[in-house]
């Protein structure tokens, strides 16, 4: 006698499919919840990012290099941040005052081939005082006359003008050069 042994292949066929329905099921759900959570948090700033990295970043670098530009168009672009940056100072260095209360012919321009308002300070070499301190001088304006912030008696002083260059927008200095001058009070 023999024994008849069936396979039943529709069963087995059906728990594979159950098993792969599951699978994919698990797969779809993992995928929609890695889809809302990457759509709804919102990707960082550049410098929010950089800022985690503990890096503390120039501000003033942009992306970019200078491999896509020739040798001549660099050169402008350089010449360009060059000029941007330029002070142009012009003032009397030898200012004379009648004495230490009155005006000066001190002769502070800001020329008007400067890119920006300019602030200006005598500042006495032997003591490091700001003898005086302008406002904000307008481009292509000048102060022909002016008195110190402080009384000085009689004599000759070496002082150092600072020329600030000054931000118009929030009066901020964003550069200085300085030249020697010589101060004489007459009485």
């Amino acid at each position: 006698m023999y024994e008849t042994y069936q396979d039943h292949p529709k069963q087995a066929k059906g728990s594979i499919r159950v098993v792969l329905a599951v699978a994919f099921l698990a797969c779809a759900i993992g995928a929609g919840i890695f889809l809302i959570t990457r759509l709804a948090s919102k990707p960082l700033a550049k410098e929010d990012a950089r800022a985690q990295t503990g890096i503390v970043y120039d501000s003033s670098a942009v992306e970019g290099g200078w491999d896509n530009l020739s040798p001549e168009e660099i050169a402008e672009k350089l010449n360009e941040k060059v000029a941007e940056g330029m002070i142009n100072i012009s003032m009397n260095t030898a200012p004379y005052f009648e004495n230490g209360k009155a005006e000066g012919n001190v002769m502070i321009v800001n020329e008007s081939i400067n890119n920006y308002p300019q602030q200006v300070e005598f500042i006495r070499n032997d003591t490091q005082e700001i003898i005086y301190q302008s406002k904000a001088i307008p481009i292509g304006s000048k102060i022909e006359r002016a008195k110190l912030d402080v009384e000085l008696p009689a004599g000759t002083y070496e002082c150092t003008a600072m020329f600030h260059n000054l931000d118009p927008e929030t009066g901020n200095v964003i550069g200085t050069a300085g030249a020697i001058i010589t101060i004489t009070i007459k009485n």
